[in-house]
Order: structure tokens, then sequence, then C-alpha cells
């Protein structure tokens, strides 16, 4: 019991000090490159894809009708440590690639494509767009936000939202299994440009 417990103020200590999830003091906030280790990504992948789920969750059981603010710029703004990690890490990946990297990769690679399908195939999510969508024209909204509106609902409806609950699992499946394989040819071709 005492290692198990150790082994959580360990974890929870790590996490405290990941700069993936602090506040940078750098100018515009770039990212402590010096401070991040490999074993920072998956802590903050794990946190960042539980924020956003949170964020999804809470505009989807918003009690109040969808408004574009409840709505398409809740959608908008979630996300932002999912965002700000994946950003970090994808870069660093194509610019200096390890094993180690590659194998948080091939880690996370499911886990980010479970949430992608989490949110795109979200029926209540999807609901609320689809109501404003269905009303854009009267809402009254200003040009850019209209496109907002209107590029929402075609990447969802692209990503499989109007699907039927059988071809969303399909579809699911199918995505999975590519976001894996498209990981190992970039693998490969990383492996084969550096043989070269």
């Amino acid at each position: 019991h005492a290692a198990a417990a150790a082994a959580l103020i360990l974890t929870a200590s790590c996490k405290m000090e990941n700069p993936l999830l602090t506040e940078s003091p750098l100018p515009y906030g770039a990212p402590q490159f010096d401070k991040i280790k490999t074993e920072h990504y998956l802590p903050a992948f794990e946190k960042g894809i539980a924020e956003a789920k949170a964020e999804i969750d809470a505009i989807c059981s918003n009690p109040d009708a969808p408004t574009f603010a409840n709505t398409i710029e809740a959608l908008e703004f979630s996300g932002a440590t999912l965002d700000r990690v994946s950003s970090i890490f994808y870069n660093l990946l194509e610019a200096e690639s390890t094993p180690e990297m590659q194998d948080v990769a091939e880690t996370i690679s499911p886990m980010m494509t479970e949430y992608s399908m989490y949110v795109s195939l979200n029926e209540k999510l999807f609901g609320r767009i689809k109501e404003l969508w269905n009303r854009r024209d009267a809402l009254g909204l200003e040009p850019d936000q209209y496109r907002l509106l209107d590029e929402t609902y075609k990447s969802f409806a692209r990503n499989g939202a109007n699907l039927s609950p059988e071809d969303k699992q399909t579809y699911s499946k199918y995505q999975e299994a590519l976001s894996l394989l498209s990981l190992k040819f970039s693998n490969n071709a990383l492996a084969s440009t550096n043989a070269f």
C-alpha cells in the first residue's frame, strides 16, 4: 500500500510540474521547450481530453435553447488545453521525432480518434448545431458568425453526424484504423528519410 501511495504522489507531483499543463511565463505564452520531457505528453493529453469532453458535455447538457453563443461559440472555444498540447506534440513529432515520441504517438492516436468521434458523432451536440443551422437565416448573425455556423454544420455532416447508429460504429472503426495506419506511414517515411 505504501508503494502505491508513493506512486500516486509521484504521479500527482509530475502532473503539477508538467510544463504542458501550466501557463508559460515566456512572451506570447510560447512553450517552454527546454522543460518539456517525453513523459509529460501522455498525462497532458489525458487531462486535455478530459477537459475537452467536460466542455462538450456542458454544451450538450445546457438546458437553455441553442444559441450561437452557447453552442457554436462554446464549441469553438472548447478544448484549449488539448489544442495547445496537440500543437506542441505533433509539431515536435514532425520536426525531431524519436522512438519514444513515436511510442507516445501510437498510444495517443486511438485516444485522439476516440475523442474526435466523441465530438463529431455526438447526437446531442449535433442536434443543437442542426437546430441553429435550420434557423440560420432568422438568427440575425454577422457574416463571420453565419460562416462559422455553416462550416460547423458541414463539418459535422461530412464527419458522419447524420449516419445511422450502426454506420457511426463502422465509421468510428474505420477512422481508428486510418489514424493508426497514417501514423505508421509517417513513421515509415521518417525512418526511410533518416536512412537515406
